[in-house]
């Protein structure tokens, strides 16, 4: 409801303005009617204020109701019910799977919805180079952006959700840390912004590409060709880091 409240604002703001499509075309090269594709919330990200919030709270929300669940299985013992009844392999697999379907699932679903009602109410009209729109020439996907955008705004659509299960399983790994089940909650959180100080400090100290999350999720943000490596890499990395330390912890696992 956190999730789909901030998308709905950044709808009314951006979006319901752009209803009356010709307010911006006045028939010259500069200008152009309104289209779902400057209008939907992924177009907005680090601009208006609901769109921007979306971005910086959406793995908190992703973390809310399913990371903390082993933790207080296991600090409780109750997990051990599961492993008089089945394999513990199996056991830990489900629990990887549910986080990372569930944590995906809360980014997505909001930005889809988004999406939906933007094209319910303004025409998806295809993006030219003239200002207006995000893309530029000069950057990675912006050839398939003006040629098919609605493909260009899927892979993006596909990298929330990867983003959001990546981070959310973050969790089960914490969760043989800390016995804490709300700092386990935070982990994600505090795991997605640490990588974009970590990522800026980089940048600024050493000149490295960014690797950023909130840079990385955006689609508003300009994505060059040597970004790709962070842009396809990062969330693997992130999952294969948090399922290597979730089963081999798990594996001598016995809740006390």
């Amino acid at each position: 409801m956190i999730g789909i409240i901030l998308v709905t604002g950044a709808f009314i703001n951006e979006a319901v303005p752009h209803m009356d499509i010709l307010y911006a075309f006045d028939g010259s090269a500069a200008s152009y009617p309104f289209s779902v594709f400057n209008s939907w919330i992924g177009n907005w990200m680090g601009y208006e204020p609901f769109a921007t919030s979306y971005l910086y709270v959406c793995i908190l929300l992703a973390s809310l109701p399913y990371c903390h669940t082993f933790s207080k299985d296991n600090k409780n013992q109750y997990i051990l019910q599961y492993y008089c009844r089945i394999d513990k392999n199996k056991v830990h697999l489900a629990k990887f799977i549910t986080t990372y379907v569930t944590g995906g699932m809360i980014v997505f679903i909001p930005v889809f919805l988004n999406l939906i009602m933007t094209m319910m109410f303004i025409p998806a009209l295809k993006p030219i180079e003239n200002g207006m729109f995000i893309g530029a020439g000069m950057t990675i996907l912006s050839r398939l952006y003006y040629d098919n955008a609605f493909v260009y705004v899927a892979i993006y659509m596909v990298q929330f959700f990867i983003y959001g299960g990546a981070f959310s399983v973050i969790a089960l790994a914490f969760s043989y840390f800390f016995d804490n089940s709300f700092l386990v909650m935070l982990s994600p959180f505090v795991a997605f912004f640490g990588l974009g100080v970590i990522s800026t400090l980089c940048r600024r100290l050493f000149g490295l590409i960014t690797f950023n999350p909130n840079v990385l999720m955006a689609p508003s943000h300009l994505l060059y060709d040597i970004e790709l490596i962070p842009f396809i890499c990062e969330p693997i990395v992130i999952t294969l880091i948090s399922a290597y330390i979730f089963f081999r912890k798990g594996r001598n696992n016995e809740a006390i």
